[in-house]
Order: structure tokens, then C-alpha cells, then sequence
């Protein structure tokens, strides 16, 4: 039947193509000019507004309109239509997300350790990061869709423009304003397989160009593409109930971890916004919202959860901005609840953050421009709400706060007749832990040979930041040995600890072949270290007495450093009502120094350790080198639209990967080379979506996601991806 759903899209795109009527204008709603779709301005390569084609980092800028036509249904799968993103799904509506990849780090860990924690995701700049284990929940983000003005990309590291977490690079979601006096409104609704209903609405007002609000809401609620859940024990996906981890609980609380069982995503948001323009030099612009959500994806897990965890939030955030002539401040801040492993009250916390920047841009010497700026930040996490904190029984068992104090300086310079140009940015940071002054640094160097042509080179440093859960760690595990004998584990963090930093040098080239075709060919080599781990440190065995093992885990470096060598192609082609935008990236991505072992040379024999923690240690891989196979080594994909008339659109964006493999922490309890593995096959996938005009102001559409029906594996022991076909009808005012 799914089979025949997708023909049918397909016969039906190729009907409507044939019977469409050609006509030399186009409805704004389907169309933009020539010169707009080849240079869309970007803001967030240099925090100032230019065109794509002289912007000085790799970047990459995906509009409204591009998102509408490819028929996304969420900001998440969007992103597979920018080079250089990783986007795997987990489960229906929920992604794992990473910039040139860098993933499952280090290889046999834990599930969280499978994760991005190196890219800074923002909306309006203000960053969503999870100070947890670092990156994004992406879940949580307040807006959808319909909010969307532009999501702006960058890669690479970036911290000397947007601080600690810009490791990997940036992605900025900008959000709409309006763009005309009077009333606007925007609605869509979208309803496809599996119970898939997505709804986005907004309202506002202009008065003038001067003073502008708007309201807006989105909601999701999506099923499952599967409903059993994997077991490792037998290698097999079972229903929840047969999985041996969840029938083991003692508490019996399967229905208060999976309350929901066939539920992959549930969530609604509301935001407000309103801006103030005075002048062109004077601007405000003030926006608030929350939102809550439950999703089921694969993030962490204890011993009595399945692969798959129910994981819910509940988030507000404020956010103002102005600029006064030369000077900007912002003003952000975000707070609420959150449970990524729902039932256990070890895995829920209240938390808030709060990040305030103020710039002041100097622009007194000729084609120099400097901008100055302080910065602070400050992330909240306490669980002592929900835990006994006498005895440890949270993550860090109380209240944990993570201050940054920061300068900045960049540059920007302008010779030759403005050919050549020079970006500069320092940054430093100072941590309350660890109690260090961090550095990083951003050279960029730009030479436009002539309007079709440019040259461009970057070297950079960033470092991401403290971590909640390196830092404060404090959980004492207790339980029972098979001698009746109780054990007891203490987990601790290490305010020393160093911070993860990457290191990139890279060139690009771009090429405006004639006013329809432009070529961006980047070059990237990248070095990683200061990754961290828990580490087990110590234990002592007691035979007599009622603690049995006493043992001392805790979070530190790992020797292990990681270095990618690689590159993306991308290229934007009109011709008439077609445009044509494919890309690829290739890389290699190797580990150096890298071991199996996380324990200590004093750390107790075990079976883990082969009983010899002496030879089989964390320093035991030092000297070695090996392929890193949790990033794959070839990935890219196409937007494909074509304009067949005033009214039809149709959209094509394939998107593929080659094969890889993670790699689990039960890859080293079973030591089978069955368990504890999952070979992602390469794969095609194919999206497709139709629009037809019935009025300026309706539009109808038809979208199918995985056309192809490819149902491999695309994360570790996630969802079988489908065939998904939705409808719905985009309204605007």
C-alpha cells in the first residue's frame, strides 16, 4: 500500500507537469527573483549583513520560501538541505543533528556520548544550548516552521563570534517580521501517515513600518513508524514489555517511563514578538514564548529503560535586543523543567539560563571597522527538587551553576580597492570552573579576484563550555551483590577538567560561473581533543563486611583526539523555472591515542578491564590510529524545484549517505560483534512535495517524506524510518 502511495505522488507530479500552462510571471508565493536566490544576504558569517557569495566563513543561508517549497514538515528536517549537516532520524519528527559529523565520541560509550554537543543552535541569536552534556534538545525550540524567516549555517568553529559551544559551527534560526503595513496572518495544516498532524498559526499587525506584534502557535503530535522496542539481550525488537530491561524494574513503573508507547513526538508552543523602529538607527524588538513537549528518542538510558526514552520539557524564554546607533545589547533568558529519561527522578531538573551581550561597533578609520563587546552567562541546574540530596541521590544532588565571563574584539579591514579583506576575532572567556581564562580566535581572509570570483581562507579556535554534568557530577548508586553484600559507586566531577577544543584551518573557493550559475568548492582540516569520559579511578572489594565493593568513578579527559580532513561542493543552477542546487561532502575522520578501557592503572580488575587494569587502562591506546566509522565518509544531497506554471510547484530534495557504524558501550560487555553494533547501511532518500495556488493568498499542498520507502536504520537501535504522505493547505494574508 505504501508502495502505492508513493507511485501515485509520482504520477500525480508527472500529470500536473504536463498540464500545467507556462507563463512568464510567477506567484510571488512560488517564485523569487534570479538575483535573490543566488545571493540571499547572510548575517551570521561575520555578524553583519552581506551577500553569500562574500561571506567569509562557510556558510549557507536556506529561506522561508525554500522550506515551504520542499515541503518540510519541522526546522530539523529542513536541515537536510544544507551541505555539510548530518540529519538522522530516530524516530518520526525527531533527529540527530551534527555539522560535518564528529559523532559517537568516544566510539563504546554511552548513548548521550552519540549526540552533537558541539554545535550552538540560536534563534534571533540567542542561543538554545543543553548544558547538560552540551548541544541541543531539539524538541524544546519555542518556534517551527511557520516562524521561520531563514535558517543561516555556519561551519566550523565560531566561538570568537558567538562564544563557547560554537565548536562544530552555528546554526542561527531566524524568525519572521513583518515585511508590510497592516494586517498579516499566516496559517498552515498538515495531516499525514501515522497520525501525523502538524499546525502553525500567526497573527500580527504593522503600524507604519514603525512599530510591528505578532502572536504565534505551533503544534506537532506524531506516532511511531514502529511499536517494539529493541532488546540487547536477545538482539531483537520485542514489544516494550518483553524488553528483559524493563521487565526487570523493581519498581514496576513501565507505564510511568513509557506513558505513551506509540507516541514518538507531542508538542505546542506559543510565542510573542514585538518591534519598535524609530529611525533606521534606532531599533528594538522584544519576544517571549513557551513550550512544552514529550517525544520518545534515544538519549539516555539507565538500567531499567529500553533503548528508546520518553523524554518531556516544559521551557519559557525572553528575549530582548536593541541597537542605538553603534551599540547593541541582548538580552536572553530561559527557564523550565526537564526529564530526557522520564520516571526516574535521577533524570529531571529545574533549570535556567541567562546570556546578556553588549557590542559597540567603531567605524572612525577608513574601511576598518572594530567592535568591542562583553559578554556574560550563566546556566542553572537543580535537582534537588525532585531527589534526596543527603544521600546523593542525583546527578549532582543539589544546585549547580556555571558562570562565563567574556571580551571580545573583532575586526574587520577592507584594501586594494576593497579586493582583499581581513577578518579578525579574539575572544576569552573566564569560567568559575574550571577557574581558567580560555582563549579562541577566528583569522579569515577574503580576495575577490572579480565579481565572479573569490578566494577565501579561515583559521580558528574555539573550546565549548563547562559542562553540567563534568563538573558537578555527585551520585552515590547503591545496590545488591549477588553475596546479599550492598555495593556502593561514587560518581563525581572534576571542576579541573579540561574543555573540548577544536582547531580548523580551511579554504574555499566560490564561483559565479555566469548570472545563473555559482559554484562554492570548501576545504577543511580539523583537530579535536579534551574529550571527556567517566573514568573509573578506584574500588576496594570487602569479603566480610555489608559493603561488598566500594568503587570511585569520575568525569575526566580521555587521551583520545580526533582529526578530520575534508571538503563540499555545492552548486545553485537556474535555468527558466528550474533551480538546481545539489551538494556533497566527502571526509575522513580518524582517532589517535584512542582506548576501549575507561579505567585507571589503579582502578580494581575486572572483567571489563580483563582483569589487568595495570596493561588495559585509559593510556592503553596511546601511539594508535584508526578510521573513525560513526561519521560517514560521503553524504549530500539536492533541492530540486521547478516553476511549471503560475500555480504548480514541485519540489524534489534526495538526500543519501554511505555506510557506517556506531558503537555502544554493550559492544564491550558482550564482546560478541553482534550487540552493542548497529551498521548503518548507505542509503537514498527521497522527499517530494507539490504546491498549487488556488487563490494568492491558498495554497494546497501534497508532500511525501522517504519516497523510496527505505526502511534502514539511520541511528542506533532507533525507529525504522516509512514512507510518510502528507496534505495540507498553507493560508496567507
Amino acid at each position: 500500500m505504501k508502495k502505492i502511495a508513493a507511485l501515485a505522488l509520482y504520477m500525480l507530479a508527472i500529470s500536473l507537469q504536463g498540464n500545467a500552462q507556462k507563463k512568464d510571471s510567477v506567484a510571488l508565493l512560488l517564485h523569487l527573483s534570479i538575483e535573490s536566490l543566488m545571493n540571499i544576504p547572510i548575517y551570521s558569517a561575520s555578524k553583519s549583513p552581506e551577500p553569500t557569495f562574500e561571506a567569509p566563513l562557510s556558510s549557507t543561508v536556506i529561506t522561508k520560501e525554500q522550506i515551504k517549497r520542499a515541503g518540510c514538515t519541522s526546522i530539523m528536517e529542513a536541515l537536510r538541505l544544507v551541505p555539510g549537516v548530518i540529519v538522522r532520524e530516530q524516530t518520526n519528527g525527531n533527529y540527530d543533528i551534527h555539522l560535518r559529523g564528529l559523532d559517537n565520541i568516544p566510539p563504546n560509550a554511552s548513548l548521550i556520548f552519540f549526540t552533537s554537543s558541539t554545535t550552538l543552535v540560536m534563534i534571533d541569536n540567542y542561543p538554545v544550548y543543553n548544558y547538560l552534556h552540551g548541544g541541543t534538545f531539539w524538541e524544546t525550540l519555542p518556534v517551527d516552521i511557520n516562524d521561520v524567516e531563514k535558517i543561516e549555517v555556519v561551519r566550523g568553529p565560531s566561538a570568537a563570534l558567538y562564544g563557547p559551544n560554537a565548536v562544530s559551527g552555528v546554526i542561527n534560526i531566524l524568525t519572521r517580521r513583518l515585511a508590510k503595513e497592516g494586517l498579516y496572518a499566516v496559517a498552515n495544516a498538515r495531516y499525514g501517515s501515522y497520525h501525523s498532524a502538524i499546525a502553525n498559526a500567526a497573527a500580527g499587525y504593522n503600524f507604519k513600518n514603525k512599530i510591528s506584534a505578532v502572536i504565534s502557535g505551533n503544534f506537532q503530535n506524531r506516532h511511531r513508524t514502529q511499536t517494539s522496542y529493541y532488546d540487547e539481550f536477545t538482539n531483537q525488537y520485542v514489544p516494550l514489555d518483553s524488553v528483559r530491561t524493563v521487565k526487570i524494574d523493581p519498581t514496576g513503573s513501565v507505564r510511568e517511563r513509557y506513558p505513551h508507547p506509540n507516541l514518538a513526538m507531542r508538542k505546542y508552543a506559543l510565542n510573542g514578538s514585538v518591534n519598535y523602529d524609530p529611525t533606521d538607527k534606532i531599533q528594538f524588538a522584544a519576544a517571549l514564548g513557551a513550550q512544552h513537549s514529550e517525544v520518545q528518542k534515544a538519549f539516555g538510558a539507565d538500567t531499567y529503560a529500553a533503548n528508546l526514552t520518553t523524554a518531556n520539557s516544559d521551557t519559557r524564554y525572553a528575549n530582548i535586543k536593541g541597537n542605538i546607533n553603534n551599540c547593541m545589547v541582548q538580552v536572553s533568558y530561559l527557564n523550565g523543567t526537564q526529564a530526557p529519561v522520564v520516571g526516574p527522578t535521577i533524570w529531571r531538573w529545574k533549570f535556567n539560563t541567562l546570556d546578556a551581550v553588549l557590542e559597540y561597533k567603531i567605524s572612525k578609520i577608513r574601511n576598518l571597522t572594530l567592535t568591542p563587546a562583553l559578554i556574560y552567562r550563566r546556566a542553572v541546574y537543580d535537582d534537588s527538587k525532585y531527589v534526596n540530596t543527603d544521600i546523593k541521590e542525583g546527578f549532582w544532588s543539589g544546585r549547580a551553576e556555571s558562570i562565563t565571563k567574556g571580551v571580545s574584539l573583532r575586526a574587520d579591514y577592507k584594501l586594494l580597492d576593497q579586493k582583499l579583506r581581513l577578518v579578525a576575532g579574539g575572544r576569552a572567556d573566564k569560567f568559575n570552573y574550571p577557574d581558567k581564562t580560555y582563549f579562541s580566535y577566528q583569522l579569515a581572509a577574503t580576495y575577490k579576484i572579480d565579481d565572479r570570483h573569490l578566494i577565501r581562507v579561515v583559521h580558528s579556535k574555539a573550546n565549548r563550555a563547562p559542562l553540567i554534568i563534568d563538573l558537578f557530577s555527585n551520585l552515590d548508586l547503591t545496590g545488591i551483590l549477588p553475596t546479599n553484600q550492598t555495593y556502593l559507586l561514587e560518581i563525581r566531577g572534576n571542576k579541573n577538567i579540561k574543555l573540548l577544543s577544536s582547531t580548523l584551518f580551511e579554504a574555499g573557493y566560490r564561483l559565479q560561473l555566469t548570472e545563473n550559475i555559482k559554484f562554492d568548492i570548501e576545504l577543511s582540516t580539523t583537530k579535536t581533543r579534551n574529550f571527556s569520559y567517566t573514568i573509573f579511578e578506584n574500588g576496594t572489594f570487602n569479603a566480610t563486611g555489608p559493603v561488598g565493593f566500594h568503587g570511585l568513578l569520575d568525569l575526566n579527559n580521555i587521551t583520545v583526539y580526533a582529526k578530520q580532513w575534508g571538503g563540499t561542493f555545492a552548486a545553485n543552477i537556474i535555468a527558466g523555472s528550474l533551480q538546481l542546487k545539489p551538494f556533497i561532502t566527502l571526509q575522513k575522520t580518524m582517532l589517535y591515542d584512542y582506548s576501549a578501557y575507561a579505567f585507571s592503572p589503579q582502578a580494581p580488575p575486572l572483567p571489563a578491564n580483563n582483569y589487568n587494569p595495570a596493561l588495559y587502562n585509559i593510556y592503553s591506546g596511546i601511539g594508535t590510529k584508526m578510521k573513525h566509522t560513526a561519521t560517514p565518509s560521503c553524504y549530500g544531497g539536492a533541492y530540486i524545484n521547478w516553476n511549471t506554471g503560475r500555480k504548480l510547484n514541485i519540489n524534489l530534495n534526495p538526500w543519501f549517505y554511505t555506510s557506517h557504524t556506531e558503537l555502544h558501550s554493550s559492544n564491550l560487555t558482550y564482546n560478541d560483534g553482534i550487540r552493542g553494533i548497529e551498521n548503518i547501511e548507505g542509503k537514498l532518500m527521497l522527499n517530494a512535495a507539490i504546491s498549487w495556488l488556488v487563490t494568492n493568498k491558498l495554497t494546497l499542498t501534497l508532500t511525501g517524506r522517504n519516497c523510496f520507502n527505505n526502511g534502514s536504520r539511520e541511528f542506533y537501535k532507533a525507529d525504522s524510518p516509512a514512507l510518510m504522505v502528507f496534505g495540507g493547505a498553507h493560508f496567507e494574508w
